[in-house]
């Protein structure tokens, strides 16, 4: 699919009950009967519920129809009354507990006290109060957190009342607070994606994150809640064939809408719509440190069109067609890039994208995107087995250059442990006998003569009615963290070689250096693959594009 360039409260109260919050802090009244001074809830009637949902219906405006300066007022009223619910749940204060009436529960083995909350009885009334400010999926998460079992804040119904830990508030509080400042990123009937500023409680810590609000039942709603790391892009148009593959897989509709809005913006130099690609915001991605972010200057880049294309195994690909690079290392010409996107933890909004790795560095191999040569599953075979053993190797052997003779300065046992794993020679138990061990490890480090004995293998064994099994281990993380990946193996002559590259900035444009494996055959060819050479080319080898 081609193109060169691409496509931008008015209060409307829910049904249900309706909500006041006002912060108090005071402790626990004691007193019986005293009056809701925190959240006042008047239940209505079926019908009641009924009119009040037609009319939010005919009240609420739809996104599209919003000018900027609605959607803010009308994301600060949301903010404002989601801060007074953050403010009353996780003070126990500020909800008035009556210390009169209390229950024991059981938490977490231990026993705790808990109060009667009088400013609501019900479980459904906290369900009502919160989607008077929250989405439905988001209530529905919540409210597993402040009904669970095992937590010691969380709320307990009983006899027709709510009862809350006097320490602890049964919601959390975020140390951020909204400023105020936000920015509008685009916009469908019933969502409303925004950039929005946060400010620490000291004030000396401020950063923006996404917001999304969406329109429920005819009311909007906040679909998360600060620091959530949840954004929405429903806002970008695919093209119809693009869309078709995705109907039933939301995953895969969103990562083609930032690998599409990608291209649209290196067609048009867009600095900002590039950034939210990778970061969900209207600014680059997270810094790591000693990786640069290449696409940070755009002046001087020429890219004449793009493609986006659902590879191999759901694999997201652009093609761009660049006339002239400019500041950035994208390669000149047409060439196809594979998008892996971001997971939690990675970033400040989840499903961005992460890298965008060249595909002719894979394509040398016979992969990627055209798995071609007519050997895709001797190639996808040769390279899971290949690739499998350096994994193994670089995990619990070594991660740096070494040789053939790496194992004699010690550290071969989980290594070859973990080799027997791998190859079904261990059962469910995880034991096996010192002649086990040798046999595997004369094969594995393509060593007749080695000898292990029982001093050797208690160094990092358990022992267990004559069988042996490894300690508890973590194995190597010498690159963990690192942008490198590996891109394929081949077989010359008896002679398998794997590629494993590094690279120097965050999206995997440029390499930084190769680790060259080198395996054979064991035992004259006999025996499982062996890794007899590991080799550091910097600047990555020269015959991979």
């Amino acid at each position: 699919m081609k193109r060169k360039q691409s496509s931008y409260w008015k209060k409307a109260r829910a049904a249900g009950c309706a909500v006041i919050l006002v912060v108090s802090l005071a402790g626990c009244t004691g007193q019986e009967g005293a009056p809701a001074q925190s959240i006042q809830s008047a239940p209505l009637s079926e019908s009641q519920v009924q009119s009040e949902a037609e009319n939010a219906k005919s009240a609420a405006p739809l996104g599209t129809e919003m000018t900027s300066e609605e959607i803010v007022r009308l994301a600060t009223e949301l903010v404002e009354a989601g801060q007074r619910w953050e403010s009353w749940a996780s003070d126990p204060a500020a909800q008035q507990l009556d210390c009169s009436d209390s229950i024991t529960v059981e938490r977490l083995g231990e026993p705790v006290t808990l109060y009667r909350l009088p400013d609501m009885e019900s479980r459904a009334q906290v369900e009502n109060a919160l989607l008077e400010i929250f989405s439905r999926n988001y209530v529905d998460k919540k409210m597993e957190t402040i009904f669970g079992p095992d937590a010691p804040y969380s709320l307990q119904e009983q006899n027709g009342a709510l009862y809350a830990n006097g320490d602890f508030g049964f919601d959390n509080q975020n140390v951020f607070r909204y400023t105020g400042n936000f920015v509008v990123i685009g916009c469908t009937e019933d969502s409303i994606s925004l950039q929005a500023e946060l400010r620490d409680n000291d004030g000396e810590l401020t950063e923006n994150w996404p917001l999304t609000l969406r329109r429920e039942e005819g009311r909007w709603v906040l679909d998360g809640w600060k620091t959530d790391e949840k954004g929405d892009n429903s806002f970008v148009a695919l093209p119809e064939e693009l869309e078709q593959q995705t109907q039933q897989d939301p995953e895969l509709a969103s990562q083609l809408r930032y690998a599409w809005m990608l291209g649209d913006g290196l067609v048009w130099g867009s600095q900002r719509w590039v950034d939210w690609c990778f970061s969900g915001l209207f600014e680059p991605p997270v810094e790591v440190p000693g990786e640069e972010y290449p696409l940070a200057d755009l002046s001087d880049l020429k890219v004449e069109e793009f493609e986006v294309e659902i590879g191999p195994e759901e694999k997201v690909y652009l093609m761009l067609d660049v006339t002239q690079p400019g500041n950035t290392p994208l390669r000149q010409g047409r060439n196809w890039y594979l998008l892996d996107f971001s997971d939690n933890g990675t970033g400040k909004v989840n499903g961005t994208i992460r890298r965008m790795y060249p595909d002719g560095e894979n394509a040398v191999f016979g992969l990627g995107r055209d798995q071609s040569f007519g050997k895709e599953e001797e190639n996808a075979r040769l390279n899971e087995e290949l690739m499998a053993v350096v994994n193994t190797f670089r995990g619990w052997a070594s991660a740096s250059p070494c040789d053939r003779d790496w194992w004699q300065e010690g550290g071969e046992v989980p290594y070859v442990v973990a080799r027997m794993h791998q190859d079904g020679l261990i059962g469910t138990d995880g034991l096996f006998t010192e002649e086990q061990f040798n046999q595997a490890a004369r094969d594995y480090l393509n060593a007749p003569d080695y000898q292990a004995d029982k001093e050797h293998l208690l160094r990092c064994c358990y022992e267990q009615d004559g069988r042996f099994s490894l300690m508890e281990m973590g194995g190597l993380t010498a690159d963990i963290g690192d942008n490198c990946r590996n891109l394929g193996g081949d077989l010359a002559a008896g002679t398998a070689t794997v590629i494993r590259r590094y690279y120097k900035d965050t999206l995997g444009l440029v390499p930084d250096y190769d680790l060259v494996y080198t395996m054979e055959r064991s035992l004259d060819g006999t025996g499982h693959w062996y890794v007899y050479q590991c080799q550091k080319v910097p600047g990555g080898v020269s015959y991979i594009g």
